[in-house]
């Protein structure tokens, strides 16, 4: 379940010719690849870190550290024993007032 249609957008892709889009901040790219975590995490219903790096191509530190702030946050749970990461409450209560 993709938030958009779009392809993920890496650091180091330029836009397409023509396109007026700004330039992006560091803080519009972070959210970007946060939300592509949580996308990657949903579609598979949990993910370990490496495979969230593998699915996203971002490296392995970066994913870890986005990973435990969306913990921190109670938008993921991480279960230690299983290294895996699955939607937490938050995203459950998001999701359930966003349903009809």
């Amino acid at each position: 379940m993709r938030i958009s249609d779009d392809p993920p957008h890496s650091p180091t892709t330029a836009p397409e010719q023509g396109a007026s889009a700004a330039p992006q901040t560091g803080t519009v790219q972070t959210v970007e690849k946060t939300l592509t975590i949580l996308e990657v995490v949903a579609d598979r219903g949990g993910a370990t870190a490496k495979e969230v790096a593998e699915a996203t191509g971002y490296p392995l530190p970066t994913a870890y550290r986005l990973l435990h702030a969306l913990v921190h946050a109670d938008y993921l749970v991480h279960h230690r024993d299983q290294k895996r990461f699955e939607l937490g409450h938050k995203l459950r209560s998001l999701g359930a007032l966003a349903a009809p």
